[in-house]
């Protein structure tokens, strides 16, 4: 019997980030060398997430190395989604209009998202079903800022609430980091 991923992403759920040697200061993989602002800026419409209640580190560090293989994987970002909004309801005081929403978005074997009016997705399908996206719906410029300024600016607030987790095994093969549960508790 395969398992059903729910839709609605609860808020106890540890969303990762795919983190990169691009991610750091002059590629030192080093906590203070994380470029804090640019971590969670959008790609193709979204910041890819993982949902680690159904995708462990070796599968997450899997599907990273596949689909973007010509870039060095070096761990992840972390953070419940109860912090995630908790952050943008403090932000929010300081930009009303600020919206942002972390949404399922499974993606099938060719690595396309799944249409929405799909009625199940399951653990086993193929592709990658514990796909989330962290979607900017309105980043809230203010004055004559660029829709980044205002995106790179939640970026370090929420990064302030996340964990990183460095792999220290420089191979595809398999994570040898901390685990995402002992961690988070």
């Amino acid at each position: 019997m395969s398992i059903r991923l729910p839709k609605e992403i609860s808020d106890e759920e540890i969303l990762a980030h795919y983190l990169f040697d691009r991610s750091f200061a002059r590629k030192v993989i080093e906590e203070k060398k994380l470029i804090n602002k640019d971590v969670f800026l959008p790609n193709k419409g979204g910041v890819s997430l993982q949902r680690t209640s159904y995708c462990d580190e070796n599968m997450c560090k899997s599907l990273a190395t596949r689909i973007l293989p010509d870039r060095k994987f070096v761990g992840f970002f972390c953070f419940r989604k109860l912090d995630f909004l908790k952050v943008k309801s403090e932000y929010v005081k300081s930009r009303p209009e600020f919206s942002a929403e972390i949404k399922s978005t499974p993606l099938n074997e060719n690595f396309e998202y799944i249409l929405e009016n799909v009625e199940e997705v399951c653990l086993d399908d193929l592709g990658n079903p514990a796909h989330a996206n962290l979607i900017y719906l309105n980043p809230a410029i203010v004055g004559d800022e660029s829709p980044n300024t205002a995106i790179r600016s939640f970026s370090r607030k929420l990064s302030k609430v996340c964990k990183i987790l460095i792999d220290i095994n420089p191979y595809p093969d398999a994570y040898l980091g901390k685990k995402i549960l002992d961690v988070f508790g």
